[in-house]
């Protein structure tokens, strides 16, 4: 190729002519800052999965109230079933059609309460997530 260039091109044109590519310095630079920007992003994504897994628990206990709410108007359920907190029980799971399954906590389970007030509150283990859900819940 290079002699076709000195064949067709003169001496000074020659020197004018750049050879295209990049460096090996310059792809160990660009590798590099793509390893340090992926160190960086994976803690962070792991941290928003971590989050989103929390706020679904509180969705599913939003629910988990309205449905228990619904059965309270209709009648099928009273406050003596869940006087105390209790596992989700076939009322609430058939109204619902779907059990909800937790999700930030391992091997946690929903929990309902009926108050004296006619208040509901579900929960996870000893953490209420339903009217306030608790701070320290998934940590």
């Amino acid at each position: 190729m290079a002699s076709i260039y000195k064949k067709i091109l003169p001496k000074k044109s020659m020197k004018n002519i750049k050879k295209k590519g990049f460096t090996l310095i310059e792809l160990i630079i660009v590798i590099s800052i793509i390893g340090i920007l992926a160190a960086i992003a994976v803690p962070k994504f792991s941290g928003i999965q971590k989050d989103a897994k929390i706020k679904a628990d509180i969705a599913s206990a939003k629910v988990i109230a309205d449905a228990t709410y619904a059965l309270i108007a209709k009648e099928d359920i009273t406050k003596a079933t869940y006087a105390t907190a209790s596992a989700l029980g076939n009322e609430i799971t058939a109204y619902i059609q779907v059990t909800p399954v937790v999700k930030a906590v391992t091997n946690g389970q929903f929990s309902v309460k009926i108050a004296d007030n006619d208040t509901v509150e579900v929960s996870v283990g000893g953490a209420q997530l339903y009217p306030t859900p608790a701070t320290t819940y998934g940590n």
